[in-house]
């Protein structure tokens, strides 16, 4: 019986030795081709939505400085609950930080962007929407179909973004949904990849973008807009460079030095469509950008050929309209005659895991 047990510990061991191998070279690959998409990089690279200790997040300001460095990313936006914190945009070790703060309402937390302050209390309260604008922001639904905290607040006020993505809303499923199962996956693969683990316990988001979709319908009707971001939603935990490592958002903006100035451009991007999502722990790229060059053309550029295995689904309100054809520059689509108007966003997937998502083009 010892013997058996013992060979039954041996296989495991060596079995989770082989998964922990096969880890590391993924990683390593990653890394690897991620220095040849530098090569074709533009903009800035950052995580959105991250919190620290002075709301409920386990780390320091300067702890997740630097992490954001040791991902490789070039800024974070801080959302602390309730407080802007710090007061002014700063670069601190190479690192822009972009304050903003994430506001608790009556009906789900709101990210206030490019507002001077927080709010007040009287202000979260009676009217939080109604105040972000007022105050010259714009307001991001957080985490809007979370299992515990969902954003409820639907026609109750002006708001800009919608957060497709967030670790916290993926954390908090599997606790509901008792995903033991995606728990271990993720378990294992933290000591060896950081980033893979926190994919491991995210589903793909398609409540989310088929909502986002819907909104953006209703929005262009009234001839608004809507923007999609991915969240970090970052407390710490397992840690926030495995968080920093599993996605990102692409702005393209030139750094100028001028951390006010850098963060004000930061902001904008991420509030006027310009903006895309690259889930860095799937594949890396160096460039995202959805354009029309000609009539008759919707092109998304990389700045190189697309890993083999992606595939590039375009959806026009929402709906699919075909597929891109990669090229040397990634990816485009044809449309067999002037575009038809409409908005259009592209959803890249390698092996069936989201890769890409770029917010809509308008084509009136």
């Amino acid at each position: 019986m010892k013997r058996i047990v013992l060979a039954a510990v041996v296989l495991l061991l060596a079995g989770y030795a082989g998964f922990g191998a096969m880890s590391l070279r993924e990683r390593a690959l990653r890394r690897s081709a991620a220095v040849h998409a530098d090569a074709a990089r533009e903009g800035l690279r950052g995580a959105y939505h991250v919190h620290t200790t002075a709301s409920d997040g386990r780390g320091t300001l300067a702890e997740v400085i630097t992490a954001v460095r040791d991902a490789g990313l070039d800024f974070v936006v801080v959302t602390d609950h309730n407080v802007r914190a710090p007061e002014r945009a700063e670069y601190v070790d190479g690192v822009l930080v972009v304050p903003a703060t994430e506001v608790s309402t009556p009906y789900g937390h709101v990210v206030a962007l490019g507002v001077p302050r927080a709010l007040t209390r009287e202000e979260r309260d009676r009217d939080p929407l109604g105040a972000i604008a007022a105050l010259g922001g714009q307001a991001v639904l957080a985490h809007p179909f979370h299992p515990r905290r969902p954003f409820t607040g639907w026609g109750r006020g002006p708001w800009r973004g919608f957060e497709v993505v967030s670790n916290d809303t993926s954390w908090y499923r599997v606790v509901t949904d008792r995903a033991a199962g995606k728990v271990v996956r993720a378990a294992a693969a933290l000591p060896f990849d950081g980033a893979g683990a926190v994919l491991a316990l995210s589903e793909d988001p398609s409540d989310e973008l088929a909502r986002f979709d819907s909104e953006e319908r209703a929005a262009r009707a009234r001839g608004e807009a809507r923007v999609l971001l991915c969240s970090a939603d970052a407390h710490g935990y397992p840690g926030y460079r495995a968080a920093f490592e599993a996605f990102s958002m692409r702005v393209p903006v030139r750094r100028t030095g001028d951390a006010e100035a850098d963060a004000r451009a930061v902001t904008a991007a991420l509030l006027d469509g310009s903006a895309a999502c690259v889930f860095d722990g799937v594949a890396p790229a160096g460039r995202v950008r959805l354009a029309r060059p000609d009539a008759g053309t919707l092109a998304l550029s990389l700045g190189a050929p697309p890993d083999p295995r992606a595939r590039f689904t375009l959806l026009r309100d929402g709906r699919p309209a075909g597929a891109l054809a990669p090229d040397a520059d990634g990816a485009a689509f044809r449309c067999g005659g002037p575009c038809p108007p409409g908005d259009y966003r592209v959803e890249a997937r390698i092996d069936g895991r989201p890769w890409i998502f770029t917010n809509p083009l308008r084509i009136e």
